[in-house]
């Protein structure tokens, strides 16, 4: 049962990390197309990766994430209490704490200095 809970959670979890992006954010990135590798680099940073092929050049920016579940517990009367014998008592159960893990890359792709193209990969766009 403890291990049917902790799937049901998972799988909850990754559903609602699964979003698509916004009407706003894909207006944003798509306002870079066109525009020259320094105006990308001014409004996101130094990127975290480059790679060139022939006349392409790819920035990638990386953004990690992690959020921390809260141990849960539940406690109620049970059949059998704490070793005291048969009868009444305290009985519990719970979820220990859990870390997820997102995280999301922005990729531009430059031909002659001027964005021609961006993509998003990851659980956490």
């Amino acid at each position: 049962m403890k291990l049917l809970t902790h799937l049901s959670l998972t799988i909850l979890l990754a559903l609602t990390a699964c979003q698509g992006l916004s009407k706003k954010e894909r207006k944003y990135l798509n306002s870079f197309i066109g525009k020259h590798t320094i105006d990308v680099i001014r409004a996101f940073g130094v990127p975290n990766r480059e790679f060139v092929s022939g006349k392409h050049t790819f920035l990638a920016y990386i953004h990690n994430e992690t959020d921390y579940s809260m141990p849960m517990s539940g406690w109620g009367w049970g059949w059998g209490g704490y070793g005291w014998g048969p009868g009444w008592g305290w009985g519990g159960w719970g979820m220990p704490a859990m870390a997820y893990s997102y995280t999301c890359q922005t990729t531009f792709e430059f031909v002659n200095g001027v964005v021609i193209h961006w993509t998003r990969r990851g659980n956490g766009c």
